[in-house]
């Protein structure tokens, strides 16, 4: 296998301008190093392979102490879990698949 063989992955960076106002948005960590990132999982195809990958970088390459995988199951489905979510985290990170 050469390098050419391997696939890359782009990651955007939504940084830009934020439609909702400021007072309502999280302020933005500077840095994931000792946070707990949850991963939540939207149902769609694939995004728990998406997820996957995430997961095993944030904590490799980006010093997180703990992730969770939390799963809707369906796209369209609600997260009655949200709440949890939350309250065990520092971060979240929502997957869409496809």
């Amino acid at each position: 296998m050469t390098a050419h063989d391997i696939p890359h992955i782009r990651v955007g960076n939504p940084s830009g301008v934020p439609d909702t106002p400021p007072k309502q948005l999280a302020p933005r960590l500077a840095s994931l190093r000792g946070m707990r990132v949850a991963l939540l999982d939207n149902g769609k195809e694939f995004s728990d392979e998406v997820l996957g990958t995430i997961q095993a970088a944030l904590m490799r390459d980006f010093g997180a102490i703990e992730t969770k995988v939390w799963d809707k199951e369906f796209p369209a489905k609600g997260a009655p879990f949200l709440r949890e979510l939350a309250q065990s985290c520092d971060a979240v990170i929502t997957g869409v698949g496809h």
